[in-house]
């Protein structure tokens, strides 16, 4: 199998566990109740997962969307306006119509509850200008969520990407700059200044202008501008990763900090990437076409469900007796959402294919 073929599979197959991991993130029932949180086992299970393994998936998606949006080595202005004229449909639009399908939701609830869900203010309290917020920025309404994302949570991704996405031709000035400045295996030096700027921190905190999204996204324009497999070059570092990866896990048990789960991030794409290279191109883990188109309708509608089941079980009224029972819920909660997603997607893509297709930004 050439190559390129090979790496279009690996895109193809990451794109449903990563979206599962992306609800995993979003099922944490130990911060939700002391009932859940005072079981040692499965409260300690449930953080590693949500916590520490889940969130792994966001790096890999800002290196992917950096990979294809450069992936033809050429810019320019012409290409660059295509490419955001492209970006209009596969990213903006959703981005609007799910945040105001979140909205208009939350809106309806609130004239039963007297309370805004997600924003968490008062109905009578909500303007339209909080409205409008909604869109960007929640934390920005007065008394309300602290959560520094649009009322489609999930949606900081998008939110971000687009951001990074406008600002592309910086990226590809800097990445050019970095290639001519790197000499012999740049790679390997622009993953150490990844390594360093991201574990450090050093960046300044604004909304839309996120750390993670515009090194990893550099990090995959590199291979884009390059014209490289980035399955070919990782493939020769997996094992270099893997054994690099578990000290880094080991010493956080011992020293958890930022910095190390950073850490973690980097080697852990690296890791990841190969270890799917390796498992696609041997045939024990093939693409499932059906769950590779579904995952976009899965994270953009999966808050809704998810976050009203993990608030019922998390509030107190119902706590599993054992551990091994709160695990078995916590399994469960992100299976059920995800078929039920699943069944979703298919009803709406036969009975419903144009509206399905545009809340979808033209994805199949």
């Amino acid at each position: 199998m050439k190559p390129t073929d090979l790496q279009s599979k690996v895109i193809a197959f990451l794109r449903f566990p990563l979206i599962v991991l992306v609800l995993f993130c979003h099922c944490n029932y130990t911060t939700m109740g002391e009932g859940w949180a005072s079981l040692p086992f499965a409260s300690s299970f449930i953080n590693i997962v949500s916590q520490r393994i889940a969130p792994i998936a966001n790096p890999f998606f800002f290196f992917i969307a950096g990979y294809l949006f450069f992936k033809t080595g050429q810019f320019s202005v012409d290409i660059y306006i295509k490419k955001l004229i492209r970006r209009l449909q596969s990213l903006f639009v959703p981005y609007v119509l799910w945040n105001l399908l979140y909205l208009l939701l939350a809106i309806i609830i609130g004239l039963f509850t007297s309370k805004v869900p997600i924003l968490d203010i008062p109905f009578d309290k909500m303007s339209f200008t909080d409205g409008l917020k909604a869109f960007w920025n929640i934390a920005e309404i007065e008394g309300g969520s602290s959560i520094t994302a649009p009322i489609a949570v999930q949606f900081w991704f998008v939110r971000d990407l687009m951001v990074v996405m406008l600002c592309s031709p910086v990226i590809y000035f800097l990445v050019k700059w970095f290639i001519k400045l790197s000499g012999k295996r740049p790679i390997v030096r622009y993953l150490l200044f990844v390594a360093i700027v991201y574990a450090f921190g050093w960046w300044p905190s604004i909304i839309g202008f996120n750390p993670m999204c515009w090194l990893f996204f550099g990090y995959g324009a590199y291979y884009g501008i390059k014209r490289k497999e980035f399955i070919v070059a990782m493939l020769p570092y997996a094992l270099p990763a893997a054994i690099l990866l578990a000290i880094l896990i080991g010493i956080e048990q011992w020293l958890p900090c930022e910095f190390i789960y950073n850490m973690e991030n980097v080697v852990g794409l690296i890791f990841g990437m190969s270890l799917t290279t390796i498992m696609v191109r041997a045939g024990t883990w093939y693409v499932n076409m059906t769950l590779a188109n579904g995952s976009f309708f899965i994270f953009a509608y999966h808050y809704m469900l998810l976050g009203f089941v993990v608030k019922l079980l998390g509030s107190g009224i119902f706590v599993p007796q054992s551990g091994w029972l709160a695990i078995l819920i916590y399994l469960l909660s992100v299976a059920v959402v995800v078929l039920i997603g699943l069944l979703l997607y298919w009803l709406m893509r036969t009975r419903l294919p144009f509206t399905t297709y545009i809340l979808m930004g033209g994805r199949r």
